[in-house]
């Protein structure tokens, strides 16, 4: 899948896999987006779990395109 040039909101979590991930995708939409200068853009929205030997300390990401609140949607 080919994904354009995009500003990336990164959102890192480690800790109960999948609970704390769950929480953090709640909090992005929930919490972070309504208070950001930011609004999402077009694009997938991709996240990395790390190794799952641990359930109860993962590492993951969650990666959220976004743009400045009003733009158009051709600037980033």
């Amino acid at each position: 899948m080919e994904v354009p040039a995009l500003t990336w909101a990164i959102f890192s979590t480690q800790g109960e896999f999948p609970k704390v991930m769950q929480e953090t995708w709640g909090k992005i939409f929930s919490e972070w987006l309504p208070a950001s200068d930011y609004e999402l853009a077009e694009a997938p929205e991709i996240s990395f779990t790390g190794d799952l030997s641990n359930m109860n300390d993962v590492y993951s990401e969650i990666w959220v395109a976004v743009r400045k609140k009003g733009k158009n949607r051709n600037e980033r």
